[in-house]
């Protein structure tokens, strides 16, 4: 299924698209007072468990969620534009949104449930929005799927790929989430990779690559002014207040590239990730603004 675009006409510039998004839906829907983090619930972690309802994580298309469906996990958030600067010299012939980077992207940063007293489970999504009548592209990365010791936001890399998780809760939820990309045809069916070749399919423009060529692995490097922002930050102190004090032009991070499964092989610099605007919560970013996760089909 596919929702219709929320800026009416599809087809208008990229950033024209992500203007609309933010002036006109997350900024009006910005909370007044943060609403508590929650973790979810018995009856969210069933539905999970569910690959009918689980798949449209993957097989859904548009901006916007779905009618009648919510975030189970990372439930809560804050949102910001973004701009990826990566120098077309410099990218190692990959292709795309790799070789382009992006000016008109907007991020959410998000916790996959409640931190609890010592540890946090943050990710980023990134929408990268195309000129005409073309879909956004998604980017979702973390670190793990078992979380992070201490709360500090910035302290661990984030990557489309992450190891198996160890805790039996996150087992069984990745099992379920395995045999909904089995449903869903995926080529690879491992919960703990994304696939990227439709971030090197596309340029910014809406034109299709002839012969794309996309990294194997990402790895989002967090820069020493992000992590000092939230160095020693307690669990009483809400992520989404610390996130909202960082300047605008800040570099967030560097972003390296593997060509290959092989972990021998070094990641080489491809780019940053800049903050565009000032980091802001909203009931449109938690409630309706939808990323897609990808992998390839077979």
């Amino acid at each position: 299924m596919t929702t219709p675009p929320p800026y009416g006409s599809a087809a208008l510039s990229a950033c024209a698209k992500a203007d609309f998004i933010w002036n006109e839906r997350i900024l009006p829907s910005r909370y007044a007072q943060l609403p508590p983090l929650t973790t979810p619930g018995l009856h969210d972690l069933l539905a999970l468990l569910s690959s009918h309802y689980s798949v449209k994580a993957l097989s859904h298309e548009g901006d916007e969620m779905e009618p009648g469906r919510r975030k189970l996990v990372h439930a809560f958030g804050a949102e910001a534009r973004l701009k990826l600067v990566v120098d077309p010299a410099s990218s190692h012939g990959y292709t795309g949104i790799f070789h382009s980077g992006g000016d008109c992207v907007i991020g959410r940063f998000s916790m996959a449930s409640k931190p609890s007293a010592d540890r946090s489970i943050p990710g980023l999504a990134l929408k990268f929005f195309i000129d005409g009548d073309r879909p956004s592209l998604d980017l979702l990365v973390m670190n793990s799927a078992d979380g992070q010791a201490g709360h500090n936001f910035f302290s661990q890399s984030f990557s489309n790929i992450i190891p198996p998780p160890k805790g039996l809760a996150v087992r069984v939820l990745g099992a379920a989430f395995g045999r909904s990309a089995k449903l869903y045809g995926a080529k690879d069916p491992n919960p703990g990779r994304l696939t990227l070749e439709h971030l090197a399919s596309m340029t910014p423009d809406g034109v299709p690559v002839a012969d794309p060529r996309e990294p194997y692995q990402l790895i989002f490097k967090p820069t020493e002014q992000a992590t000092a922002l939230m160095q020693g930050s307690p669990a009483s102190e809400d992520f989404r207040v610390s996130l909202a004090r960082l300047p605008v032009g800040a570099v967030l991070y560097q972003l390296y590239a593997r060509t290959t499964s092989d972990e021998k092989e070094a990641p080489r610099l491809l780019g940053h990730l800049v903050l565009a605007s000032p980091v802001v919560s909203s009931s449109y970013g938690d409630q309706t603004l939808y990323f897609r996760h990808n992998m390839a089909r077979r």
